[in-house]
């Protein structure tokens, strides 16, 4: 037993020891490899000789300010938990340089490995964009079975001139043709049949500039806790500005992206039409909770192939995400929402003449998307309100999202439309003529509308058709605080007439409260100007709508079909556990109309991204030609059939 304290004690010891010798690495133009490194005396030379290296945490490596590296700087090692490896800048306020020229693939680049801070470096190549070779800025890739990454901060470096492939198949061309890239890459020799969970955390990336970049900005792919992108600049992309993929509780703020999306999709564009051409400025996929806000976004290109060209995007599988506090301007977009998406909202949000497609939708209104309280202003050119995906009436009567306390603002040779559009960019069509069969309301509820729109204005009871008196509309400029011509004026309409917002806000656009009794109309709520909220019954209302979006989530985390098996068997697999507030049963019967019930039983793996109900039958036995399935929480019921298709190979 004394062997083994001891041993531990050793152990203890030793790491102490190690972890207390970390170093501080110069490397300067006229350095000196043969040399030590550890002074700036005694400073490298070489790109070389740093990636020869196998750093420890708590090492910095840093690189002589305004000098120049020609090269690609792959530093080898990790860091520990409070103990980051530093890669930065000494002696000046110019930035080290390192310069790819022609090479494939990043200036500064990661495998695998955690615990890594980057400041302070500039990346740039000048070299004209050539077939095949995709190029990047800083780039921390994990991939392979078990392989770990954690804590990547990429903070105050400038990524300019580096012109990567548009898109294409391979490891730096496409979306991984970026500026700042931090992702789980598949490995291509994969084994196929089993499903990739592996994600990353801890990504800090904050107030970098990229300038002049093919494909996109910054892209973070994979990642799943504390994931933050945040104060970036950018302009010129030939893509995306900000990608951001997987995290619960994300953030994305108070970033700056001017002319992006710029090439992609161009008709003359040197490649294969596999280069994918729909490209965002700001936008999220696959997360849940995660917010963008505070930031702003101008002049978005769109060339003829790109469908998007919107400032922001919630993507497919966003789950209960929120744009708010975000300004845009003059772009071929505000927003796009994708189909399976769920309960994402956009609030207290400002846009400004940005024409085309306004607000695409293109999911259901089961997916509960919703956008409230937000300004839309537009003086030249037609801004569509395009649900696109809708051929039929029955999928007309299906689709949207939900629309209230908004104003929408047109003036001068501006104004609105309501459409419904299908087909590819290039010769899609549109459909200005049919409307939804629902209630009115459905789509609509309590906006104020002025100005002129095209095909009738919505089908809204409560509508609000006045000027909303506000301070300056029009006069936006860059930057969030130039904005405030957005304000409403005192005798405005749309001061406390807004509907009530369930789980609202605490704030508006400006930073006012909002916690009075009366909601006001758009992104600005006058201070004062309401009565004293009935706390009591507002907690009801919101806890209300808590168990309304349990019981919805939980009905739409089941399919739409049902496969058989061979042997007879009934699978049901749902995208997540259902939450614990939720009971049910599942009933079904067989060739004789005798029907046989189940109780959901709820699954106690709650990491599990499915769960799986068997419903065992005699092989001789034929169901019927659906399963019914019945949910209940407190007062609440949801009960629906879900059809059987024929079954398929059993492969288990």
């Amino acid at each position: 037993m004394k062997t083994k304290y001891l041993f531990t004690v050793i152990c203890l010891l030793t790491c102490t020891i190690l972890y207390g010798q970390s170093k501080t690495y110069f490397i300067s133009p006229n350095g000196n490899d043969n040399a030590s490194g550890v002074s700036t005396a005694t400073a490298w030379k070489s790109l070389d000789k740093v990636n020869q290296v196998t750093f420890q945490p708590g090492d910095q490596i840093l690189f002589e300010a305004g000098g120049v590296w020609h090269g690609q700087l792959k530093p080898k090692g990790s860091g520990a938990k409070d103990q980051p490896i530093i890669l930065s800048g000494y002696g000046g306020k110019e930035k080290p340089v390192i310069n790819i020229g022609r090479a494939e693939g990043a200036g500064i680049r990661l495998f695998n490995q955690s615990w890594w801070e980057i400041s302070n470096m500039e990346i740039t190549s000048g070299a004209p964009a050539e077939l095949g070779i995709g190029r990047q800025g800083i780039a921390a890739i994990m991939m392979g079975d078990g392989a770990h990454m954690e804590h990547i901060v990429v903070r105050d470096c400038y990524v300019h001139d580096v012109w990567g492939q548009m898109g294409g198949q391979g490891e730096y061309v496409g979306y991984y043709s970026c500026a700042i890239l931090v992702r789980h890459q598949l490995d291509p020799n994969r084994d196929r049949s089993k499903p990739v969970n592996t994600a990353f955390n801890d990504v800090l990336i904050e107030n970098n500039r990229i300038e002049r970049f093919d494909k996109c900005g910054i892209v973070v792919w994979g990642g799943k806790h504390n994931i933050i992108v945040r104060g970036n600049y950018m302009d010129n992309l030939g893509g995306d500005g900000i990608f951001v993929n997987g995290p619960y509780r994300g953030l994305v703020e108070y970033n700056e992206v001017h002319r992006s999306c710029m090439r992609s999709g161009y008709l003359d564009l040197p490649g294969g039409d596999d280069w994918w051409p729909h490209t965002a400025a700001i936008w999220i996929q696959n997360t849940e909770e995660t917010i963008m806000q505070f930031n702003e976004v101008y002049d978005t290109g769109r060339e003829p192939k790109n469908g998007d060209g919107n400032a922001y995007d919630f993507d497919f599988y966003c789950k209960r995400c929120t744009a708010q506090y975000n300004y845009s301007k003059n772009n071929h977009g505000f927003m796009l929402v994708m189909n399976n998406t769920f309960e994402n909202v956009t609030r207290y949000n400002i846009s400004e003449n940005d024409k085309s497609h306004l607000i695409q939708i293109q999911g259901d209104l089961t997916d509960r998307n919703v956008f409230h309280n937000n300004v839309f202003y537009v003086d030249y050119g037609t801004a569509d309100i395009d649900i696109h995906g809708a051929r039929t009436q029955e999928e007309i009567n299906r689709m949207g999202a939900l629309f209230y306390n908004n104003i929408f603002y047109a003036t001068g040779q501006g104004r609105f439309r309501t459409v419904y559009s299908h087909g590819p960019v290039i010769g899609r069509q549109f459909d200005e003529v049919s409307r939804p069969e629902l209630p009115a309301g459905s789509l609509f509820l309590n906006n104020n509308y002025y100005g002129p729109w095209k095909n009738g204005l919505p089908d809204d009871p409560k509508k609000i058709v006045a000027d909303p008196l506000f301070v300056a509309p029009g006069t936006g400029g860059n930057g969030l605080c130039t904005v405030e011509g957005y304000q409403l004026r005192p005798g405005s309409p749309c001061i406390n007439t807004g509907l009530f917002v369930p789980l609202n806000s605490t704030r508006d656009y400006y930073g006012n409260p909002v916690n009075d009794g009366s909601v006001d109309i758009g992104a600005y709520e006058q201070i004062g100007s309401g009565v004293f909220a009935d706390l009591a019954k507002k907690n009801m209302l919101n806890d209300e709508e808590r168990r309304i979006s349990r019981m919805a989530w939980s009905k739409w985390m089941f399919p739409k079909t049902i496969p058989m098996t061979e042997d007879g068997d009934v699978i049901i697999r749902l995208r997540e556990p259902l939450e614990k507030e939720i009971s049910g049963t599942v009933t079904w019967a067989d060739k004789k109309g005798k029907k046989k019930q189940q109780s959901i039983v709820l699954d106690k793996l709650k990491e599990r991204n499915m769960i799986i109900f068997a419903l065992k039958a005699e092989k001789d036995i034929l169901l019927d030609s659906s399963v019914r399935v019945s949910l209940k929480e407190g007062n609440l019921n949801e009960e629906w059939e879900i059809p059987l298709v024929e079954p398929r190979p059993n492969r288990r």
